[in-house]
């Protein structure tokens, strides 16, 4: 089963993830949750294939 974990986030960020679930449900976004695991899950993708690209440069010099 998967452990969850309370964070904080800015009131003004909150509300503009609000105001895009709302008007963009072609999205396909459920919940606020739903879009912050999301966004979390890619930006960590982004930047370890950043950090990938970073570690295969520093092996070739």
């Amino acid at each position: 089963m998967t452990k969850y974990r309370t964070i904080r986030i800015p009131e003004s960020l909150v509300k503009s993830v609000e105001v895009i679930i709302e008007k963009r449900q072609d999205l396909g976004y459920r919940s606020r949750s739903e879009f912050v695991i999301d966004a979390i899950r890619r930006r960590v993708e982004t930047l370890l294939n950043s950090n990938h690209k970073n570690i295969e440069e520093d092996k070739e010099t």
